[in-house]
C-alpha cells in the first residue's frame, strides 16, 4: 500500500492525528509506502482539493496510466471523491473499508472500530456508520 509524501506529511508530522504511531510504524516495517508525486502540472478539476488528497489522486492516476493493475483510491473528503470519480478512478470511503474488514473476517466488529474513529475525531455521520454496520450484520 502507498500514500504520498504529502499525506504522510499530513498525518503524522502534525502531532495531531489519532494512532498516527502505527502509521510510522507500518512505514518503518515496509507495510506502508510513501511515494513523492510530482504535481507540477496536475490541476484539478474542483477547486478546494486538499493538497494530500490532489497528490494520492495524481498518484492513482499516475499507477493506473503504466501499471497493469488498477489503483483502489481510500477517499472520504467529499471534494476528493468528486475529483476522483470526475477522473474515472475507483474509490473506497475509510467506513467501507472498515466493513469490508468485518466481512472478510479480519477485525471481529466494525462498530467497536467505526466508533472509535468518530471518538477519536475522524467525522464519520451516523447514517453513513449505520448503512455500514446494516450491510454488514451489525
Amino acid at each position: 500500500m502507498w500514500i504520498t509524501d504529502a499525506v504522510r506529511k499530513e498525518v503524522c508530522d502534525t502531532g495531531a492525528f489519532p494512532e498516527q504511531d502505527l502509521i510510522l510504524a507500518a512505514l518503518s516495517a515496509g507495510e506502508l509506502r510513501s511515494v513523492a508525486v510530482d504535481m507540477a502540472h496536475w490541476q484539478p478539476r474542483f477547486a478546494g482539493i486538499d493538497p494530500g488528497e490532489a497528490s494520492a489522486i495524481a498518484l492513482a492516476e499516475a499507477v493506473n496510466a503504466t501499471a497493469e493493475m488498477r489503483v483502489l483510491l481510500i477517499v472520504d473528503d467529499r471534494l476528493g471523491r468528486l475529483e476522483a470519480q470526475a477522473r474515472g478512478l475507483a474509490i473506497i470511503g475509510t467506513a467501507a473499508l472498515v466493513g469490508l474488514a468485518k466481512t472478510r473476517g479480519l477485525i471481529p466488529r466494525a462498530d467497536v472500530v467505526l466508533r472509535a474513529m468518530q471518538a477519536n475525531g475522524y467525522f464519520l455521520g451516523n447514517a453513513v456508520v449505520r448503512a455500514i454496520l446494516d450491510r454488514v450484520g451489525e
